[in-house]
């Protein structure tokens, strides 16, 4: 699996590291998703799955950029047609 360190800006200015959990190296190349997408100072929104124990840590399941775009962290139930995925309508 992969690790991506973020920090996130809270609403009273505090900064705040966050672990996000993303699929195995091989799995983020096939999606497209390399150590050079994201640069360092990117402004993203994460879907994922917060730690049950309510810590800092989560599972990603989508990068959002700013212009929309989505790169997905694991081929499981993110990507149409993969494996735990919803029925395409």
């Amino acid at each position: 699996h992969s690790w991506f360190h973020i920090n996130v800006k809270e609403p009273d200015g505090k900064v705040t590291e966050w672990m996000i959990e993303g699929g195995s190296p091989n799995t983020l190349i096939r999606l497209g998703v390399t150590k050079y997408t994201v640069k360092i100072g990117t402004e993203l929104t994460i879907e994922g799955y917060q730690a049950k124990e309510g810590t800092n840590k989560a599972v990603g399941r989508n990068f959002i950029l700013a212009d929309g775009s989505r790169l997905f962290l694991s081929l499981n139930g993110s990507v149409p047609g993969s494996p735990g995925a919803p029925p395409e309508k």
